[in-house]
Formats: C-alpha cells, structure tokens, sequence
C-alpha cells in the first residue's frame, strides 16, 4: 500500500510529491507521456498531430469547446509548464481578500515556492519595443515579469507553447519532479484514473488503466489519495464519483476563466515584439473597480504568436484589418502602412506590419460564473455563453480603444465578440472551489473534501487550480504551488487531523 497517491504531475502534484516522498512511500500517476527536449513538435503539422483524441490519446494538448468558451490544456509529465511562457507572479492581495486563506497566510508558501521554481527577468526585454510602447500608453504602470526560463539557453525560436526543445524552460519536469523522483517517489506515467473507491479498513483503492487502454485496469490501494489533474482533469474525474459519494452542490459551479482574452493592435507606427520568438516578459496591470466598489486585476501581456503561426497569423491579420478592423488615425501615409502590410505578405519580418502589432493577451479577474457540463463520456467543458461580456473585459476593451486612440493602428478587438467564435482561455479555475464549509466549497482551505453530512472524506485531498474560488488577474501557476506547498505542510505535521 502506498502512504499518498497523487494523480497529475502539473503544479499541485508536483508540489505534493516532491514535499510527501521523503515521509513515506508515493506515486504520481500522469496521464500523459514524458517530454523531453527535442521530442516536442515543431511546425504547424506536428503541432496538430500531437492533438490529444481517443486515437491520439497520449497526444500534448486537447481543446474542450462549451458554450460561449473554449478551454485549452496540456497532458504530460510536467502537466500545463510544458507549454506555458513560464510567467510566475503573485496576485494582488485583494485577489484573495474573500478566499478562506489570506495573503498573508500564503506568504511563506508563496516564498517556498519561489525557492524551487527560480524565476528570472529576461536580460534583454528592453530590446524588443513592448516596454517602451506600454511606457507610452500607460506611464508608470508597467510591470516587467519573471519567467521560470534559463536565459543562457533561451534562443528566442517562439516555441514556448509548443514545447521548449532547447531546455531553457524549468518546467515542472525539471523542478518539483525531480525532488520528488530523488526522494522515493515512483512517477508512473502513460496511467490514466477511472475511479476510486473508500477501502473499509481506511484508505483508498484507485483504480488505474494504462492510457486509452482499458484491458489493462487494475486497483492501487493507498492511504491518502490527493487529485491534481488540472481543472478539467479533475471535474472529469470527480463528476464519475458522484454516485458513489455525494459532493457539496457547489461542484461545477462558479468557474473562472482568469479573464483570458486576445485582441490585436496592428499595423501601428511603433516596433513591437509579435513577430519575436521571446517569451511574454512585459505587462501593464490595471485595476477596475467593479459594481460593488471593489478592485479587481486586469493584466494587459505583450502577447508572443507563437512561431509556427506567424505567417498564417500575419496572413490573417491583413485580411481582417479591412473586415473586422476598427482602424485608428496615425501620421503615417498610407502607402508605408500599406507597404509593411506587403511585406508579411512575402515573410514575416522587422519590415512587416506583424512586426508593429501589439497582441493583447489578457488576465483578469473575471466575475467566475462559468459552470461545468459533460458528455455523455463524463468529459467536461465550460458554459459561459456571455463570458466576452464579462465586466473585466468590457474594462479591457475600453481601455484598448483609449490606447488605439493614441497610438494609430487596427483594433481587432477580443476574438470571442467575433461572429460564430468563443472566447478561448487556458486558465480555467474552480469547479472544487475551497470554502468555509460544504455549503460555500467542495474543500477546505487546504484542499480537504467535505462530506455533506460533515467534516470531511478521510484522507481525500483535492489540490490544484479547481479548488481556487476565483480568477486571479495574473497566471495562476505560482498561487497553485503556493496552496500545494501549504496543504503539504499540514499533511505532514499534522497527519492525524490532516485526514
């Protein structure tokens, strides 16, 4: 029997394995298969061969479509860091003021973390234009970030999100998990979780196949079972478990998408880093203040195309400049803006009108009223059919409007207010969300599942971005492994009340 079962490698697994190994015997089960560098897919047709299907189904990304959103994650040994730009940042401390843990109680862990992951600013960032533009349009707001990125090894190739072949990015891979795998911990990668049932003598049998294989099933049994497979990997696995153990009605209730959004200011009479292979490293953060009086995070990123889609993005852009731009005045003549236009035409370029466009990607603290729905498979998706006209992203658009008014440009305002398209994020959060009790959560403040008739399910820990009861503003990898490093610490000093 094992001490802990952990099921997902991403950050809450990573976390938990490589704090628990050392105190006992643990198992991380992963899905996925393990990446390493030079494996992942370069170009636009290896990207898409490695979609995660039933054909596909150690594939490295999927994409589930809901109402009115669409949400992106990854599956491998190292769960979303394999795909991400590294950004690692704090939220604002308003973020967490109605949360069950404060700020300030997370303020050790946030530091634990920081220890392990690394993060650095990127040495070069004042080359590429982004900071001298956000300086221009919002002075004094800027926020330069830091990036779990060895920038000694870091080429600029634009393929963070398809995979970091050049070993630059500390992904969880080569962070949390090799603590863990150094301290005892045994990985299994390639095993998916069907199910689980409470043994009668204390503890948990989880039932495991090898990835798309069901012939292979077979029972684990352990004493603590703590679930970690991302947001979507855990609704999945949680609404099969229903029947067997009831959960708090909160369950698929009060998602968050992070305010994630896309819009494009392009063409304009400013060099910018779109067409530049390096990471996201600059930012604005705002503050809107919403309805009721309070704060709430926008974070505008000087978003990166990745590499593979720069030519069909620029392709794209020229043609929907003149359908769905909203095009803003500027000092240039026509013919330099048409020329740059010209340019992308031939090969993405410093010369082209890619090179000038800013990519807004946006974080926010979106108002959370997503809820969950499933297949008839029990695989999840999102419903939010008005999310693009969420408060913080309506505070998003003006904004941009006032920046396009100042600079010049095409506005191709956030993708998912197109005709007939979704908002797409890649931060779904919630779902499990923590509260006080089993009416406001499915957990506890430290990830601990309730049971509707009291207290919570002997040795059930549910830690990862689903248990977080709202959008953050920022990327939300650190505020996970911060939550992590805290219920680790209680599961091990405290193990009788732990469970």
């Amino acid at each position: 029997m094992y001490d802990v079962i952990i099921v997902g490698s991403g950050y809450g697994g990573s976390v938990m394995a490589a704090r628990t190994a050392p105190y006992g015997k643990v198992l991380i089960l992963e899905r996925g298969k393990r990446w390493n560098s030079g494996e992942f897919p370069t170009g636009l047709r290896a990207f898409s061969a490695a979609y995660r299907s039933r054909r596909n189904p150690l594939g490295l990304w999927e994409v589930r479509l809901g109402k009115g959103t669409g949400v992106g994650f990854a599956s491998g040994v190292g769960g979303a860091s394999l795909l991400y730009y590294g950004i690692t940042t704090r939220p604002d401390d308003h973020a967490l003021a109605h949360w069950p843990v404060t700020s300030a109680t997370l303020d050790p862990y946030f530091r634990r973390a920081l220890d392990v992951l690394r993060p650095e600013s990127c040495p070069d960032a004042h080359t590429i234009g982004d900071q001298r533009f956000f300086d221009l349009v919002e002075p004094g707001k800027r926020v330069d970030l830091q990036n779990v990125i060895d920038w000694s090894k870091c080429t600029w190739c634009g393929d963070c999100v398809s995979g970091c072949n050049r070993g630059a990015k500390r992904s969880l891979d080569k962070t949390y998990l090799p603590l863990a795998e150094t301290a005892g911990a045994e990985l299994r990668s390639e095993t998916e979780v069907v199910g689980f049932t409470m043994r009668g003598s204390g503890g948990w049998d989880v039932r495991v196949q090898k990835t798309g294989d069901p012939s292979t099933l077979e029972t684990i049994p352990t004493r603590t079972l703590v679930i970690a497979a991302g947001t979507m990997g855990t609704l999945d696995i949680m609404v099969r478990q229903r029947n067997l153990m009831p959960l708090s009605w909160t369950f698929g209730t009060d998602i968050g998408m992070n305010g994630d959004g896309a819009a494009f200011l392009y063409n304009t009479p400013y060099a910018m880093g779109s067409h530049h292979g390096a990471p996201i490293t600059t930012t604005v953060r705002l503050i809107h203040t919403d309805g009721n009086g309070l704060p709430r995070t926008l974070t505008v990123m000087s978003g990166r195309i990745p590499k593979f889609l720069m030519h069909a993005s620029a392709t794209m852009m020229n043609g929907l400049s003149e359908v769905m731009g909203e095009r803003f005045e500027d000092r240039q003549s026509l013919w330099i803006r048409a020329k740059r236009r010209l340019a992308d035409l031939r090969a993405v370029g410093p010369d082209g009108a890619l090179s000038r466009t800013l990519m807004y990607k946006l974080d926010g603290q979106d108002s959370a009223k997503g809820q969950a729905s499933f297949d008839e498979r029990g695989q999840s998706s999102i419903d939010w059919p008005d999310y693009a006209n969420d408060p913080i992203l309506v505070f998003a658009a003006e904004r941009l409007r006032q920046w396009a008014t100042k600079v010049g440009g095409v506005l191709l305002c956030d993708l998912g207010t197109w005709p007939g398209m979704k908002s797409f994020g890649v931060h779904a959060l919630g779902g499990c969300r923590m509260g006080k009790n089993v009416e406001e959560g499915v957990v506890d403040d430290l990830g601990r599942v309730f049971h509707p008739a009291g207290g919570v399910y002997p040795g059930l820990w549910i830690v990862d971005g689903s248990i977080l009861p709202g959008s953050l503003g920022v990327p939300p990898s650190l505020t996970i492994a911060a939550l992590a490093e805290r219920a680790a610490e209680y599961l091990l000093t405290r193990p009788s009340s732990a469970n």
